[in-house]
């Protein structure tokens, strides 16, 4: 089995797409009226959550998505230019990468992964 998708719920879909298009880099692949698909196995979608979506708690919550980075200092200044709500500078990992968490429009927590540095220097 291979991972086929990921769900976002947002509470604004526009914000939502100039955010992961603009300051993430997804590229879209399918706009619905309610979603928008990005990438293709694994995709990610990024979806109204609606009134029952808000009643279940779907907003502003630790998502578990990561989006790699090659050098996660650097985004993290950038992030910081562009007044993205973050939590704190990244963080060297015991596992050798570092982790950065910041907040999309709707509150929701995604995290940036830089891998560790593997021998040779390959990532």
């Amino acid at each position: 089995m291979r991972l086929a998708s990921v769900r976002i719920f947002v509470d604004d879909l526009d914000r939502a797409a100039a955010f992961y298009e603009g300051v993430v880099g997804l590229k879209r692949s399918t706009t619905a009226a309610t979603a928008i698909l990005y990438g293709k196995s694994p995709s990610v979608v990024v979806e109204l959550a609606g009134n029952e979506g808000r009643r279940e708690g779907l907003l502003g919550r630790f998502t578990g998505v990561g989006f790699e980075t090659k050098d996660a200092a650097a985004l993290y200044a950038d992030l910081q230019s562009r007044g993205v709500p973050l939590h704190g500078p990244p963080e060297k990992q015991y596992w050798g990468g570092t982790l950065l968490f910041a907040d999309d429009p709707s509150g929701n927590i995604i995290t940036f992964v830089q891998s560790s540095v593997a021998p040779g220097g390959a990532q």
